[in-house]
């Protein structure tokens, strides 16, 4: 793709200016090397980091911007080289990305913007190969500063394509509903329950109760149990206390519902009616939500890092560096 000729460039030198971060490259460059234009900014760039102003559109229709917008459509497939720059190519998707600093209103209307985002990175590009030129890229710091850079880079991208697949929300659900469940099994209930010596009189006792008779009533003629002179009440109780087989049964009623299994335990065979229920205060999921992602992405991010340090070859010394310097001169005597 050419360069905009001088006329559709006019288009562009009536837009408002703004400054944007420069590419890494462009940090380690001197400012006394480079000698900013004056623009309106929101944000005033980092102390000591030089920046290319980008001229924004000022709103102003143009019919050259809706051909060029038509163009635009077609290398969102395409992707074509849109410029070089001494054998370097830029292609589209370059210049796009270059965009995603901008205000939101100048994202949305890309082809207003592009031939300026373009010069901009042409103009980096020549800059930053000057900078080659001149030696800076092997300059200590800049090599140091470069590596830190490339560090966080690849370090961010690896956690990022690590948590698309450890943090999904099926696994949030799952935490969700882990919790529910607990909650629910925590929760105070209260019961009434028929307490018999054997599996038979138990089952005789259920074909009563289907049959129309009165728990209480059954409960006080026939419970072996203390609770026998109560109906078989017995109040309100937490069921993570109850045997693990009878707060198992209580957990799959609904209050109102009793066993339609004798349920064994040590002490005998148990009807169980569950009376009532406390609520849980469970919030939703949707409420829960991005509490639940948090922790699940707390908890994989330690996996993965506790999994790269039991696999590398780490040394950790004291903070004391004299410490250790004394202990290495030790061993060496």
């Amino acid at each position: 793709m050419a360069r905009p000729k001088p006329l559709e460039r006019a288009v562009f030198r009536r837009f408002l200016t703004v400054l944007l971060l420069t590419s890494a490259a462009l940090l380690w460059l001197s400012a006394a090397a480079l000698t900013a234009r004056q623009a309106t900014a929101q944000q005033a760039p980092a102390e000591g980091t030089a920046t290319l102003p980008l001229e924004l559109p000022d709103g102003e229709a143009d019919p050259g911007i809706a051909r060029l917008g038509e163009a635009l459509q077609q290398m969102k497939t395409q992707n074509p080289v849109v410029a070089r720059v001494d054998g370097h190519e830029i292609r589209w998707a370059e210049v796009l990305t270059s965009a995603d600093d901008l205000p939101e209103r100048y994202r949305d209307q890309i082809e207003s913007v592009f031939p300026a985002l373009l010069d901009r990175l042409v103009d980096i590009r020549l800059l930053a190969n000057a900078a080659r030129e001149q030696g800076v890229a092997e300059e200590k710091a800049v090599r140091s500063s470069l590596i830190r850079y490339e560090d966080k880079l690849l370090s961010g991208l690896l956690l990022e394509r690590y948590l698309d697949e450890e943090v999904t929300t099926a696994k949030v659900r799952e935490r969700y509903d882990s919790l529910v469940a607990v909650r629910r099994a925590n929760r105070e209930m209260r019961a009434r329950h028929i307490l018999v010596g054997t599996e038979e009189e138990a089952r005789d006792l259920i074909a009563e109760l289907d049959a129309g008779a009165v728990f209480p009533t059954l409960a006080r003629e026939h419970s072996i149990g203390p609770s026998a002179d109560r109906g078989g009440d017995l109040g309100y109780f937490f069921a993570r206390r109850m045997e693990p087989a009878f707060a198992a049964a209580l957990l799959d009623l609904e209050p109102g519902v009793y066993t339609p299994k004798p349920v064994e335990t040590d002490f005998g065979w148990h009807v169980i009616l569950l009376v009532d229920r406390r609520d849980d205060d469970v919030p939703s999921f949707l409420d829960m939500q991005a509490q639940l992602r948090q922790e699940v992405t707390k908890e994989a991010i330690g996996r993965l890092i506790g999994s790269l340090r039991q696999r590398a070859d780490l040394e950790m010394f004291p903070e004391d560096g004299a410490a250790a310097d004394d202990e290495a001169q030790g061993g060496s005597q």
